[in-house]
Formats: structure tokens, sequence, C-alpha cells
């Protein structure tokens, strides 16, 4: 948006009441864009718009489908979305479970492919040294819904490959602080615990623009929504080779490309493929770039 000279302000995201009332007293501006729609974030200023009172166009994206389907919330939720112009989801799956319990209508939703920064992935990889050790490591960078035990069984069966994880001490419930003592047996898992905070994003970074492959495995019985998509973004951007556990929120075209496992013998295959092939490219037809022409249809309307 700001290369195509839209003046872009950036406000954190607050649960206080008044908040965004008094960000638009502040700016005045022109559009709102909600990347990641939290509606009790947004209540108030949703529900105004709901009733005209607030007349900026409201985009949204939102990442998960409301749980609530029937009574006085289901209405409420119903209500507070009408309040947003368009809503932009990252999942085909998510889109019609939303729009199919009736929600919001169909033809205010759409799924335009959110994708990677390829500039800003570009620019970081032309910064690692082509004499730089690539390729030793399996990295895992993700915190969410992570199934770490499957993953460390499988790679207790592969041990010429290491392994890498990066995750947070604790993060939704989940806490990953007894990582280390799992693995201090295992010389070929290496834990490194980070701060839960965008700060730890370079030292992610690094290590996936120095891997191997990435990996990401997921809690089956969390697979509600298209969590794991930033490490496909990841893999993607990169491009990088990556095993990721299905999840059906994403698309057969999303993870064409990818190893996609469920069992621990999946992925037990799944490294064994990745040690002895080649290394290739990552070909993808996903992109920031392609996802904001997408969004622009109803942005600028």
């Amino acid at each position: 948006m700001e290369a195509e000279g839209h003046d872009v302000i950036w406000s954190d995201e607050s649960q206080a009441w008044l908040n965004d009332i008094k960000l638009l007293k502040l700016y005045r501006p022109d559009i709102i864009f909600v990347p990641n729609l939290n509606l009790r974030s947004h209540i108030l200023l949703l529900l105004l718009s709901s009733i005209h009172i607030i007349r900026i166009p409201i985009y949204a994206y939102l990442h998960h489908e409301p749980k609530v389907k029937k009574g006085f919330k289901s209405l409420l939720y119903k209500i507070l979305l009408s309040g947003v112009v368009h809503i932009f989801f990252l999942s085909q799956k998510t889109m019609e479970e939303t729009t199919a319990c009736g929600l919001v209508k169909p033809c205010k939703c759409s799924v335009p492919g959110w994708g990677p920064d390829t500039k800003f992935y570009g620019d970081a990889t032309s910064k690692v040294s082509p004499d730089s050790e690539d390729g030793e490591w399996f990295v895992s960078t993700g915190k969410e819904c992570r199934d770490f035990d499957i993953l460390i069984k499988a790679f207790e069966r592969v041990p010429k490959a290491k392994l890498h994880i990066l995750t947070a001490k604790a993060h939704g419930g989940a806490n990953y602080e007894d990582l280390p003592s799992k693995c201090e047996h295992l010389p070929n898992i290496k834990v490194t615990l980070m701060e839960n905070s965008g700060n730890s994003f370079p030292v992610m970074l690094d290590a996936m623009m120095r891997a191997r492959a990435l990996v990401c495995p997921l809690k089956r019985d969390k697979l509600n929504y298209c969590v794991g998509l930033s490490t496909i973004a990841d893999a993607e951007g990169l491009p990088k080779p990556l095993i990721i556990t299905r999840n059906p929120y994403h698309s057969i075209d999303r993870v064409k490309n990818f190893n996609v496992v469920e069992s621990v013998e999946d992925w037990v295959n799944a490294i064994n493929e990745l040690l002895n092939e080649k290394r290739c490219r990552i070909e993808s037809d996903y992109s920031m770039r392609k996802c904001y022409e997408q969004m622009k249809m109803h942005l600028y309307k």
C-alpha cells in the first residue's frame, strides 16, 4: 500500500472499549483494515459500523471460524460482522464454514491467497554467504499447537538427520520448557527456547535460511483452522522444502510441493527422502504481492 502512495497508519490493537474511536478521531482514515479480526477488541467499532453511525469502510482478515453457531452470541457475531465491508480469509474451508452457518454473506467474502513477501525473503537470503553450512539442519520454528513428541520420535529413528527446534517457552496453554530435557540424550536434536515476541524472528529467520528443510508438526486434534500457514509461507518465500502435518484447512494446491505427513512412519520416510534427494528450488504461485492484487479489487471501490 505504501509503495503505491497510500499513507498507512499503524496502531496497536487493544481491548479498551474506546480505543478504536480514539484512533478514528486522531487520524480520520479513509479505510480501516484489521489484519487479524478479534471481535472483542473491536466490538464498539463494528457495532457502530453495523448501524451506520461510523461510515468509514472496514476490511478485515478473519483467521478463525467463530465457534458459536446458535443463540444470542451467534446473533451478536452476525451483527458485528455485518459492519465489515469485506472479509478476507486465510483458508477456503474456514470461509465456507463461516458462510454456511449464516454468520456472513458469501458475497462479502474471499480468499485472496495470503503468501510470503518475496522481496523481504529475497533480500534476507541474499545476505547468506555461499560458503555457509547450508543444509545441515531440519528446522522447526513454530509454537502454535505443535506436536513436538511425534517430531522427536521421528528424528530419534533417523539419527543422521539433524533437527533444530526453535520455539517459545509456552504458548496458548502449551508449555515447552521440558523440550531440552526430552532431547538431551539425542545428539542429533538441539532445542532453543526463545521469548514469545517478534524480537525472536531474526534468529528464527537466520536458522531457516540455512536449513536443509523446514518442519511443521501439528497436533492433529487441534486442526480446526489453518494453523501452520506461516511456516508454509516461510518455506515458499525462502524457498525451502517442507515437511508438514496434513491439515484439511490447507488446500491441496497450497501444499502440493511439500511433504504432507500424518504418522511417525510418514515423518521418517519424508526425512529420509529429503536427506537423500538433491536440493531443488521450490516453486510457488503464492506471494503477498499477488494476494494484495486480489485484495485491491475490494479495498478501493
